[in-house]
């Protein structure tokens, strides 16, 4: 049994609102909002519970609320969805430490209950202190695309990049792409992303001068994919990474024409872009990464093939933030604010319906509180 914290704050009311899943399926199927959801008051040693003032929805969110990860994610339906929250602690458990109540926070709670609530509950190491430099609107649009993008680059290859690296980032409108590309060009590589040319502006909203032609430090080289195919415009131009945010096996196969030999290419959708896991994809998936791991191994250019899957931790959000997003380095990018306090539940349709299309230029936000 979870040791309960006796020490409860007052004011924190006994239920709030929140998003409630009930099963799998579309947002308008499955999905409604609450006024009655019981606040998560009792806290183990190590949980702390905080006030949400705004969170972020990310892909992975509507292929759970799918039932596309149904196979490797099970809920006790009512479920509260959301991942990405900025908020304030207003409790925590006996053996927290890092923290304290009014601590202003960030963080990712993984596959808990979620942040589309007024507060949320999770491990104290779920969280680190938040941007002093951010509201909390863009701090919620921070925690899973910049750290998965951050793991990426800087933990999951070796060597990481660094200056003068020639990186290649297939898809750098995302999400995890448009961080990547800032991560990339403030440690001093050469960066060529490739986009849709209704996004091209994006990089420049961010700083960068751009080209479609040349790949320098003072720049970010630019490649429309609708036009041309990043392999047959780069092909033996020796890249040291390539990271994959959009997916397909086209992208490993055009990798193979820009990598220098024991070049890497690290991906964090893989072959299947619509992500529905299942028996078979996992036997497809696992088969795909033998091939690549063997060839990369006995091939004569020795590519490196890496799928890569966020794993939480704290001390990367501390590194993110002292490192990157304080000293200007590296800033969210919002399309859209979705305000549920005006909206009510269509709030929720719009912020899942907007997130599928693809179609958002920048980070979805939900804001939930107004700040302190």
């Amino acid at each position: 049994m979870a040791e309960v914290n006796s020490n409860s704050t007052s004011g924190i009311p006994s239920v709030m609102k929140a998003a409630q899943q009930n099963g799998y399926g579309d947002a308008r199927n499955v999905l409604t909002l609450r006024d009655d959801v019981p606040v998560p008051r009792e806290l183990s040693s190590k949980q702390i519970l905080v006030r949400v003032h705004a969170a972020s929805i990310n892909p992975v969110d509507w292929k759970v609320l799918n039932g596309n990860m149904s196979l490797i994610t099970r809920f006790s339906f009512p479920h509260i969805p959301g991942k990405d929250v900025a908020g304030v602690i207003v409790d925590v458990g006996s053996g927290v430490k890092r923290f304290q109540v009014g601590d202003k926070v960030y963080g990712n709670l993984g596959m808990s209950d979620g942040s589309f609530a007024e507060y949320a509950r999770a491990d104290e190491s779920a969280f680190a202190i938040k941007p002093n430099n951010l509201t909390m609107e863009e701090a919620a649009a921070i925690p899973l695309a910049c750290e998965t993008s951050y793991q990426a680059l800087f933990t999951k290859i070796s060597p990481p990049i660094g200056e003068g690296s020639k990186v290649l980032i297939c898809g750098g409108s995302t999400a995890t792409g448009l961080y990547a590309v800032q991560l990339a060009k403030a440690v001093g590589a050469y960066v060529t992303t490739t986009c849709s040319q209704r996004n091209f502006g994006l990089l420049e909203k961010l700083g960068y001068k751009t080209s479609q032609t040349t790949a320098d430090q003072n720049q970010v080289h630019i490649i429309d994919y609708n036009e041309k195919d990043f392999g047959k415009e780069l092909k033996g131009q020796n890249y040291d990474v390539v990271y994959d945010c959009v997916g397909g096996q086209q992208q490993w196969t055009s990798a193979q024409e820009v990598l220098k030999r024991n070049g890497q290419f690290i991906t964090i959708v893989g072959d299947d872009t619509k992500s529905v896991v299942s028996v078979k994809a996992i036997a497809s998936v696992g088969s795909s990464i033998v091939n690549r791991k063997f060839w990369s191994v006995f091939g004569s250019l020795h590519h490196n093939y890496i799928m890569h899957f966020l794993i939480p931790n704290f001390q990367n959000l501390n590194d993110m933030r002292t490192k990157y997003i304080e000293t200007g380095k590296v800033k969210p990018i919002i399309d859209t604010v979705f305000d549920w306090r005006k909206d009510g539940v269509e709030s929720l349709y719009s912020l899942y319906e907007k997130s599928k299309s693809g179609k958002a230029q920048g980070k979805l936000i939900l804001k939930i509180a107004d700040e302190e």
